[in-house]
């Protein structure tokens, strides 16, 4: 290994290259490749020069493959990035600009939306399933006429009770929707982090526009 980490420590540095890597981080990479390389050939009962170990671990460097995976399909995988199949992308690459900010759009703002994801969407209905499933079915009917816009009279219709009575089972319902699921609504009430870095970031970049405008 003495003699094979001289001549990758001259060639690394000219080797392409992918996402964060540098050319030290590319050597390291490289020495855990000889070694693994070297400990192999060893264990057949091969024998090989330095010059060999390092010819084939340059190699394979420069191939895409690294001691921690040399597999061609992750997108974040250095082979993958080679072979002009992926990219990685800084969250604060510029992609644009706003002429009425008067400031450059990042990627990280054409990433985001105001609503929730699929899969937020997805538990939230598993957890209104459980909830109705388990308890009065006319919280079902409730359930679907606040949606639908309806009035308390068209609710107390449709679960066949008189007016007062379906103010009761509203109450009952919220009463037992806390009781079921109270980490869940607590949990949809909060801002995620991501979104209010966002909101704080547009908020300077509108304060600065102001500034300039004024």
């Amino acid at each position: 290994m003495e003699e094979i980490a001289p001549r990758l420590k001259a060639v690394i540095p000219h080797i392409k290259k992918v996402g964060a890597e540098d050319s030290e981080e590319l050597f390291q990479d490289g020495l855990a490749l000889a070694a693994k390389m070297l400990h192999d050939l060893e264990a057949r009962g091969k024998q090989v020069t330095p010059g060999n170990v390092a010819y084939y671990t340059l190699l394979h460097l420069k191939s895409g493959r690294r001691s921690h995976s040399s597999g061609r399909t992750d997108a974040m995988s250095s082979g993958g990035q080679l072979d002009g199949k992926s990219c990685v992308l800084s969250l604060e690459t510029e992609v644009g600009y706003d002429p009425e900010l008067d400031e450059p759009v990042r990627l990280e703002e054409m990433l985001t939306c105001s609503t929730d994801d699929p899969s937020m969407t997805a538990a939230r209905n598993l957890d209104w399933d459980a909830f109705l499933g388990s308890h009065d079915y006319r919280y079902g009917v409730i359930v679907r006429a606040l949606v639908e816009g309806k009035s308390k009279l068209e609710m107390a219709r449709a679960c066949r009770v008189d007016y007062r009575k379906i103010g009761e089972l509203r109450i009952q319902m919220a009463s037992d929707i806390l009781d079921f699921m109270e980490t869940p609504i607590e949990d949809s009430m909060e801002v995620p982090s991501w979104r209010s870095n966002l909101v704080v970031d547009r908020e300077k970049m509108a304060c600065r526009a102001d500034r300039r405008r004024g």
